[in-house]
């Protein structure tokens, strides 16, 4: 399984499933340049979801994404679910990102560069020709080395910051981790993959975890030839100096001051997975006190994994419901001022950004920046199971859906839809609203949107998952009859967790509002309403129980 978390303010939430395809021979495969906002893709190529008379014109009017370069294509390229990113193909080989630091800056060769791959391209050229992870690992590292790749930023501050990638890649039977870096060229790149041994997890929070790397131990890794060569030229790395090398340390660019950003999120998954680690929580930046891997206590289904995905640190020092800044309702939010390049903190006095970097609030796994996440399933038995959980919006307000990767489309609520307009046909939207009217009274909203996640997941992972397997070994020898099942099947669950949420979203109006909690909306004469009133350490931090200064004569009349 692979989990991901697209944890972006301005992305394109939208999911597709891009259709196999064949070439004649000759034929050439366009790659374009990297774009997360909507639309990210607009063409022919990948399927209708991205085709120019499903862009919404009224908003701008987009044309077809131009192509930067060609590579030559193959005979036959396999289907695959994709997001921002390929997710997962036809053949159960599944990807999850996550955007790294990085020492080195690559340009794309549409601004003037040398490199012509972003990780987006990578992933989805690796999912069309792939049918194992190993050979996805092999594809985009002969692909970055050869044509060159670039970040998901390449100029002004924050290029640095985006200059790496980190993927998990897996099949059916293996998952590996994998990481690419620019050369000192700009025209190449280093690469390097290590296997997560069975009955072992493996978290990366926005920062390379490889560490050393032994490249004739083809079981357990893969890589470019020109790992040390690059980071001796470039002075990252004196073997002199600096001892056994060390991908991470070589390649990854420190986030500092705010280290824990990472490493935070790469602990707190280390140590759901199996608590008897005991592993610190106040590391270095690089978390060199944290393994690559580690072995789970027990084994982990994917209800474990959406858990994890809704974690905000609670029940330790971290809690994010707990606290001041959590305010006086529990809510885990913590707005950020780092991930968006035209922030005006002028709202805040005098405060300059340099001030701003001084502080910190924890990074939760779960936050409400999220476009969507999801964790692959691939089933050893059954290639045709093989599936994604995906929810929109952030984990702890959406409810995660099975959507098989043999569906001829994906469910509408989920492939339509943007930022810049609401949209009551878009399940992002359907669970954005439930998101922020929840976070008002957190302490209070989390029981009932968690009792409705309860509720449909359980009966998705179980009772009607089962079902779905059971019909699918019957349709086994038609092919046609088969995919039309899974497409009725994932449209289903669909819609009915959509209006799950649309039902939720009123009742969390209605039932907590102005400080108020409505009760006996039902069943009852008259309604009550219960002040949800602040707690007292609240009312102390923000002065209300200090000596009120006593005015100079009586009020003529009482306030009433």
């Amino acid at each position: 399984m692979v989990v991901h978390s697209a944890d972006c303010g301005n992305c394109d939430f939208r999911l597709g499933k891009v259709p196999q395809k064949t070439f004649s021979p000759g034929a050439m495969r366009d790659v374009v340049r990297f774009r997360l906002q909507y639309p990210r893709y607009v063409g022919d190529a990948r399927g209708d979801v991205f085709t120019e008379a499903n862009v919404d014109k009224s908003i701008f009017n987009w044309t077809t994404t131009p192509s930067i370069g060609q590579i030559p294509q193959v005979n036959t390229t396999f289907a695959y679910l994709a997001g921002l990113y390929g997710i997962m193909n036809e053949h159960q080989v599944s990807i999850g990102e996550s955007t790294c630091g990085g020492r080195l800056v690559s340009t794309p060769v549409s601004n003037g560069g040398k490199a012509l791959f972003d990780v987006s391209e990578l992933t989805n050229v690796a999912l069309e020709r792939s049918t194992s992870a190993r050979q996805a690992i092999q594809i985009m590292g002969d692909l970055a080395e050869q044509y060159g790749y670039y970040g998901a930023d390449w100029e002004g501050p924050m290029a640095a910051m985006e200059a790496g990638e980190a993927l998990a890649v897996a099949d059916a039977s293996e998952a590996w981790l994998f990481h690419t870096h620019p050369d000192d060229s700009g025209a190449s790149a280093v690469w390097v993959a290590q296997r997560v041994p069975d009955g072992h997890i493996a978290a990366i929070g926005n920062q390379f975890v490889i560490r050393q790397v032994n490249l004739t131990d083809s079981d357990n890794f893969m890589g470019s030839k020109n790992l040390v060569d690059v980071a001796v030229r470039a002075k990252l790395y004196d073997p002199a100096e600096d001892g056994a090398f060390d991908f991470t340390k070589a390649y990854a660019h420190p986030i500092a001051p705010d280290q824990y950003y990472a490493t935070r999120r790469q602990w707190r998954v280390l140590m759901l997975a199996n608590p008897s680690l005991n592993l610190p929580a106040e590391t270095d930046v690089y978390g060199s006190d944290y393994p690559v891997t580690a072995p789970v206590a027990s084994p982990i289904d994917p209800a474990t994994l959406l858990a994890y995905l809704r974690d905000h640190f609670e029940g330790t020092e971290y809690d994010m419901t707990k606290g001041p800044a959590a305010g006086p309702y529990g809510n885990p939010d913590r707005y950020e001022y780092k991930h968006m390049h035209n922030i005006d903190i002028n709202g805040n006095g005098n405060m300059t950004k340099a001030t701003v970097l001084t502080g910190h609030f924890e990074r939760a796994i779960s936050i409400f920046r999220s476009s969507f996440s999801f964790v692959t399933v691939a089933n050893q038995a059954n290639l045709n199971l093989g599936h994604i959980l995906f929810g929109q919006y952030g984990p702890h307000a959406t409810s995660y859906v099975p959507i098989y990767t043999k569906v001829h489309r994906v469910p509408t609520l989920y492939s339509r839809g943007s930022l810049h307009r609401y949209d009551s046909t878009s399940s992002f939207w359907a669970f954005a609203v439930v998101g922020n009217w929840a976070s008002r009274f957190y302490m209070y909203t989390r029981p009932m949107v968690e009792s409705v996640q309860v509720q449909l997941e359980t009966a998705l992972l179980g009772a009607k998952a089962k079902a779905v397997a059971a019909h699918v070994e019957l349709l086994s020898n038609d092919d046609a009859q088969l995919r039309q099942f899974l497409t009725d099947s994932s449209d289903a669950f669909a819609a009915t967790t959509h209006a799950a949420f649309v039902e939720l979203f009123g009742r969390l109006v209605t039932t907590f509002h102005d400080g108020y909690h409505m009760q006996n909306l039902t069943g009852a004469n008259t309604i009550a309403a219960a002040s949800l009133f602040y707690p007292e350490w609240w009312l102390h931090s923000v002065g209300y129980f200090k000596q009120q200064t006593q005015p100079s004569k009586t009020p003529d009349h009482e306030y009433k």
